[in-house]
């Protein structure tokens, strides 16, 4: 905006013609001159995008904590490269200052490993309508990630910011992918439902509220009806709990977010967990030892706000629509009456206790059929076993074993004998009977969890 400055002298009053913006354009250029080498980041936009000055643009920023860059990073670049033209790309230092290499990083994920730019300057059309954005992206202390993305003022960034997650919700990385809590990706175990002890009534329930369920979620959809379902598996450490969950993600062709209580440790990260389980649904969230969710000890009694966050994410005002979620705890008996007894929150919950003597006679010819064994009577064995959870009598099997093994001199075909399973046993009730010893002195050591 042009207008006359007038200053007050004794011979009158002079009238100096005066810009503001010239004003400010000739400090600009006083302030480079005096920084040195020019911004190449911002000389290079100011081509790219077709104007005369910097300030004729808009700026967005985005920031990734190191966790969560391999996902957001990959799906970000498979949508450039759907979506838009890279029409040019190099690599600059962090004053900008400088041309230099694009700095790749390398990831790994589940079909191997990828190299993903994590110093780099794009220059990109989108195929839709033209519209030309610079992305310059910047790592900071380590492997945080920094996005800046600039563009004309007539552009609706929110628009860029939504087409990007539609994008990864439908086809980004997580989807069908197992993750822990941190977005780190893991491998499931493969366990079927043959490794599994379950009564009938137990698979049946698992196979109608978690696996057809999610196979069959769009016809729940179409009637308006809930999509989402919860199961809690409750019982003893090393009665099978986390084997069955391992079974159930092992059926299902989904995400899968697992969560044990050691990952959660701040407010806020149940809520963001399922808010990404909410966006590549179908997701199961298996959420192990909810009892020591945030490192409480609930058998001390007193409240957590880490799982007051978890049953409101359950059932709260968020939907959590297609989302199944799979939960276990040793000590049923200390939680809320809120968190187990309301449909919506948990809808089956299967009680695992300790095995009977036919169970127990039942999982130790299981875990024997895999194993050549000789003139072995199960009668004393299974009484002497009273007491001991399924973990128990196949670490008994596999000790007879490796006792056998050794005798033999690890020959292929050596047999498990009486004696072998007899003399695993006393070593495990040795152990038992050591344990109870230590723990009855001790309640603060914690349970092994199974």
């Amino acid at each position: 905006m042009s207008q006359n400055f007038t200053i007050e002298t004794p011979m009158g009053e002079i009238n100096i013609p005066y810009s503001e913006d010239k004003i400010l354009n000739l400090a600009r250029k006083i302030m480079k001159a005096s920084e040195g080498d020019p911004n190449l980041l911002e000389e290079a936009v100011v081509d790219y995008l077709g104007i005369t000055d910097i300030d004729n643009t808009e700026a967005d920023w985005i920031f990734w904590e190191e966790n969560k860059v391999p996902i957001y990073l990959f799906d970000f670049m498979g949508w450039i490269e759907n979506d838009f033209i890279v029409e040019e790309k190099f690599g600059l230092s962090m004053s900008k200052r400088k041309k230099t290499g694009i700095q790749f990083h390398q990831f790994d994920y589940p079909h191997g490993k990828e190299k993903m730019p994590i110093r780099a300057t794009y220059f990109v059309k989108r195929k839709l309508d033209d519209a030309r954005f610079v992305i310059d992206f910047t790592p900071l202390d380590g492997l945080h990630l920094e996005m800046q993305i600039i563009y004309l003022p007539e552009i609706r960034i929110g628009d860029f910011h939504q087409q990007y997650e539609d994008y990864a919700t439908q086809k980004g990385i997580l989807k069908n992918n197992t993750v822990n809590a941190k977005l780190q990706f893991i491998q499931i175990d493969e366990v079927g439902w043959d490794d599994v002890v379950l009564t009938p009534e137990q698979r049946k329930g698992l196979d109608k509220n978690i696996v057809k369920f999610i196979e069959n979620i769009d016809l729940y959809e179409s009637k308006n009806l809930p999509t989402s379902r919860g199961c809690l598996v409750t019982g003893p450490p090393g009665t099978g709990k986390t084997l069955t969950c391992s079974a159930i993600m092992n059926q299902i062709e989904s995400t899968i977010i697992y969560i044990t209580s050691e990952d959660i440790q701040e407010r806020g990260q149940i809520a963001e967990l399922y808010d990404i389980a909410r966006k590549v649904s179908p997701t199961i969230m298996v959420v192990e030892d909810i009892d020591t969710l945030g490192g409480i000890d609930r058998t001390k009694g007193g409240d957590h706000p880490i799982l007051g966050e978890f049953l409101n994410c359950l059932a709260g005002v968020e939907s959590n629509g297609g989302v199944v979620t799979i939960a276990t705890t040793n000590y049923p008996e200390y939680l809320d009456k809120a968190l187990v007894d309301r449909p919506g929150r948990f809808d089956l919950r299967l009680d695992f206790g300790l095995p009977d003597a036919d169970l127990r006679k039942y999982i130790l010819r299981k875990y024997l059929s895999n194993f050549n064994h000789q003139n072995i009577d199960l009668k004393t064995i299974i009484k002497d076993t009273e007491g001991m959870t399924g973990a128990h009598l196949k670490e008994m099997v596999m000790m007879a074993y490796m006792e056998c093994l050794e005798v033999s001199g690890y020959k292929k075909n050596t047999k498990i004998k009486q004696k072998n399973l007899e003399d695993s046993l006393k070593i495990i009730k040795t152990n038992r009977a050591k344990w109870n010893h230590y723990k009855g002195k001790d309640e603060s050591i914690s349970t092994f969890h199974g």
